[in-house]
């Protein structure tokens, strides 16, 4: 199951994508935004997804992405985004 959620935190948009998967195993946590790291098998994933939206959001939005993630019980994702230009500079 995945939930999607948005709220107003002061100046920032924030969107939470949450799901109900097998979780992000720890070891793995520190690499899932690097370039082409994939945990799928070759040749079904190319590793950019996650990077890209880090660049996306981190570099050209001026906001930030992070993650909880519990093995066995899921994980979710928090974006925040700048909601003024003063923010974003």
């Amino acid at each position: 199951v995945i939930t999607v959620g948005t709220r107003r935190n002061g100046e920032w948009a924030e969107i939470r994508v949450q799901d109900t998967g097998t979780g992000i195993p720890e070891k793995i946590r520190p690499r899932i935004f690097d370039p082409f790291f994939t945990t799928k098998e070759v040749g079904k994933g190319t590793g950019q997804g996650l990077s890209i939206a880090h660049a996306l959001v981190v570099q050209k939005h001026h906001g930030n992405i992070d993650f909880e993630s519990r093995v066995g019980a899921g994980t979710t994702f928090l974006v925040r985004l700048p909601l003024g230009p003063a923010l974003a500079a």
